[in-house]
């Protein structure tokens, strides 16, 4: 099988691979946490903590495990995001030898591993197309399942504590609509890129997603959504030739580094406008406390998803530090550094780093509406206020899989596997040849002659020819 393979079985159709695809929405949908945060895990435990959310998972772990195994010969081609996320789940079983709650860890490490395994799948399954649409349908539902409980149940769709009025759909709190509605527009955007047949449809899902997004009255997911959009715009912009791409790449290196500065010199300023305080809530006290923690095991951590339980010694340091019940780090990468250690974050750094490396130059070859490079971009903001690295049962964690995976995978294959097989030859053949033209069952040639009417041509003259192949 080669790398154009997903391309042919896109071709193939069929009702399998419509399964298939619902079968990817449903996993989606699960791993968006819809529905479970209102009314089964209000204390946002990710299920490990509760009988039945465990056995509620089991079924979307099995699932995922039979798509996997039938499509195993397919995957084995993307063997270097394989590698690399494979050393990363090593690392994450192996502290369970250190952590003080091995069994913790590797219940958990289990999550971890089936959430990555699907982000890989999923990317390297489908072509960039047709994942895009996927992803973009799935969101399309729960944003109108959304909208329709902040209308019909407000009591679920709308936020009644400190955040009162503010629209929170089908979860937990406002940011996490949020977050997925972010998700969902840049989903529906990357379908409209790559060329989908359904475009007005995606069209309505980028405004449902971004009304719903203003109806959440969460900055950072507004601010996140609008470097999505112009992101798709400027990356779409960099193929029209090298002047225009040298000119976006000073505009967004011009841009970034204004925004550096600004960090640098005038924070206040950034904080401000995303309805901030310096502190970030109190989280740079947290940040200061845990960086403590961390020195005492710095190359391997406490152990995976261990280090903020009720029992854990260094988390209730931090708490008595800081005066109140910290639950993460709000940092994904100071989270990892307290479960993984130095190892952990640099494995993570491969993982996310190297494919964005690689999005420098085969952006636009992976065809897949640059959906790829931007939600790597996007989920790298994030991680510096969330804990989505090595997320269990998250989307996000999920997603960033399949981004790198698209990005390091053999998507060259998959970039001209559409064309007709008669268009890719003339492409990798030379542009002129000499070559011997089939026989002609004609005894002679006639061809237009421009002064004299026509002439006759010998049969032996006219079956040499030169041409593009």
């Amino acid at each position: 099988m080669d790398a154009a393979a997903p391309d042919r079985i896109e071709e193939e159709g069929g009702v399998l691979r419509t399964l298939e695809a619902w079968a990817c929405g449903f996993v989606l949908f699960m791993l968006s946490n819809a529905l479970i945060g209102p009314f089964l895990d209000p204390e946002q435990a990710g299920g490990e903590d509760m009988p039945i959310l465990r056995l509620m998972w089991l079924p979307v772990y099995a699932l995922i495990l039979a798509l996997v195994l039938w499509r195993a010969p397919l995957l084995a081609k993307f063997w270097l995001p394989a590698g690399i996320l494979s050393l990363l789940v090593f690392w994450v079983f192996a502290s369970a030898s250190w952590s003080f709650d091995p069994g913790t860890t590797n219940r958990r490490a289990l999550a971890a591993a089936f959430t990555t395994l699907f982000g890989f799948y999923f990317a390297a399954s489908f072509d960039g197309r047709r994942m895009a649409e996927i992803l973009a349908t799935t969101f399309l539902v729960l944003g109108a399942g959304g909208l329709l409980a902040a209308i019909a149940y407000p009591k679920m769709g709308v936020q009644h504590d400190i955040n009162a009025g503010d629209w929170r759909g089908l979860w937990f709190e406002k940011n996490q609509m949020g977050a997925m509605m972010v998700y969902g527009a840049l989903g529906a955007m990357a379908a409209i890129l790559a060329g989908t047949k359904h475009r007005k449809l995606f069209v309505s899902a980028i405004v449902l997603c971004a009304f719903m997004i203003v109806m959440s009255k969460s900055k950072t997911s507004l601010m996140v959504l609008l470097i999505g959009l112009v992101g798709s715009g400027l990356l779409g912009m960099m193929r029209r030739g090298p002047a225009t791409a040298i000119t976006m790449v000073w505009l967004g290196v011009t841009v970034i580094g204004g925004a550096a500065l600004v960090m640098w010199l005038a924070p206040e300023l950034l904080f401000k406008a995303l309805g901030k305080d310096p502190t970030l809530t109190g989280r740079t006290e947290i940040w200061d406390a845990l960086l403590r923690q961390s020195a005492k095991a710095p190359l391997t951590g406490y152990g995976y998803a261990v280090f903020w339980r009720d029992d854990s010694v260094p988390a209730l340091f931090i708490r008595k530090e800081t005066g109140w019940n910290v639950p993460t780090a709000h940092n994904g990468w100071l989270d990892v550094l307290a479960q993984l250690g130095w190892v952990g974050v640099g494995l993570s750094a491969l993982m996310l780093g190297l494919p964005l490396l690689v999005a420098l130059f085969r952006f636009d070859k992976v065809r897949d509406g640059y959906w790829a490079t931007l939600f790597l971009v996007i989920f790298l903001i994030t991680t510096f206020s969330e804990s989505f690295i090595l997320e269990r049962n998250g989307i996000a964690w999920a997603l960033a899989c399949a981004a790198a995976t698209r990005l390091l995978g053999p998507a060259l294959g998959l970039a001209g596997a559409r064309q007709p097989p008669r268009e890719r030859r003339l492409r990798q053949e030379p542009p002129l040849t000499w070559r011997l033209a089939p026989p002609d069952p004609m005894p002679e040639i006639w061809s237009p002659a421009p002064a004299f009417g026509r002439r006759t041509v010998s049969p032996l003259a006219a079956r040499t020819t030169i041409g593009a192949a």
